[in-house]
């Protein structure tokens, strides 16, 4: 997903390396001619050290060279300029001033990158969300995003990980305008072995939410998931429903839904969304074939909301907690 930055990344600590090399070089140069002078002048040769291994200080122009060197791939590959910029000055703040050597170069300054990428991602642990869901019941939570971002898969998915946790979900079709967005969830409700409250097309979606959450309580269900409709554009009518919906639900948890492989329109969605409807926290969908990932970087960033979960596949298994400290390791290193 991140291979754009990793040569850029190894040109800047080459340059790097090759500063100390050149003062090293230099050193060495120096001893001998002073070693020569001593012999022309008679004096005695002294034993020969072996020559210390010399630092650099690094500059703020040398964390620029490093910043530039990346900050084009990083661009061409959906990471907004707020997170570039938020990279750069903690780069600053991380490297400037520091001494490095050939030795230690390479590893300070990819664990420098390593930290400074891993602060723009803010995640949310699945212990901490499971423990949320359980702190009420039934625990509501809303689902919001656009049309075909693998919404309806998506709540499957989080179903599915909730009872595989011992919790009992209930779905609630709310998507009432989509051709077969309620046969679609039924066809995931039946796999999975949940209870489906649905009603027919054009039905009124809070209605749908308000029968689901009775059911979940009549039956004693942990959790209920809303499904709704989502549009290509937040129209006037999309805003008023999904008001209603958040009004009758009364939601505990938002969670905004985005395709990942939409890029820097992730971004724009999800800000629209906060806006118009607000949301808690962000899953990014289909991120395992997202080839270039620097959306994912800028969602959390930008919206201050934590990303859930990612999805990384077809099946139901397939989602997965984005670890900060690991993705920037990914970025680097692999």
């Amino acid at each position: 997903m991140f291979d754009f930055l990793k040569k850029k990344l190894k040109d800047s600590i080459d340059a790097i390396q090759g500063k100390i090399l050149k003062k090293e070089e230099k050193e060495i140069d120096k001893n001998v001619a002073e070693e020569i002078k001593k012999v022309e002048k008679g004096e005695p040769e002294k034993t020969k050290k072996t020559p210390s291994i010399l630092s650099h200080k690094i500059t703020e122009d040398d964390v620029s060279d490093i910043y530039a060197g990346i900050k084009e791939s990083l661009i061409d590959n959906n990471v907004a300029m707020s997170v570039l910029d938020e990279i750069h000055n903690d780069l600053k703040k991380e490297l400037a001033g520091e001494s490095v050597s050939i030795i230690n170069s390479r590893q300070k300054i990819e664990e420098a990158i390593k930290k400074s990428i891993s602060k723009v991602i803010l995640s949310e642990k699945k212990e901490k969300f499971l423990d949320l869901v359980r702190s009420k019941k039934p625990y509501i939570i809303l689902f919001v995003g656009v049309n075909g971002v693998g919404k309806t898969t998506t709540i499957a998915k989080v179903a599915n990980l909730l009872k595989r946790e011992g919790l009992k979900p209930v779905l609630s079709a709310s998507d009432t305008f989509r051709a077969a967005s309620i046969e679609q969830l039924e066809v995931h409700s039946k796999r999975l072995g949940l209870d489906l409250i649905k009603h027919t097309y054009g039905a009124d979606p809070a209605a749908v939410a308000y029968d689901a959450i009775s059911h979940a309580k009549s039956v004693g269900a942990d959790v209920v998931l809303i499904d709704t409709a989502g549009r290509s554009d937040m129209n006037k009518d999309l805003i008023e429903e999904l008001a209603k919906v958040r009004r009758v639900s009364k939601p505990d948890l938002t969670v905004f839904v985005g395709d990942a492989l939409t890029g820097n329109d992730l971004v724009k969605q999800a800000k629209i969304f906060d806006e118009k409807v607000g949301f808690d926290m962000s899953i990014v969908a289909k991120a395992d074939v997202d080839k270039k990932g620097g959306a994912v970087l800028s969602l959390s960033y930008i919206t201050k909301k934590p990303i859930l979960f990612i999805g990384t596949g077809q099946g139901y298994d397939d989602l997965a907690t984005l670890d900060p400290e690991r993705t920037a390791k990914f970025i680097i290193e692999s």
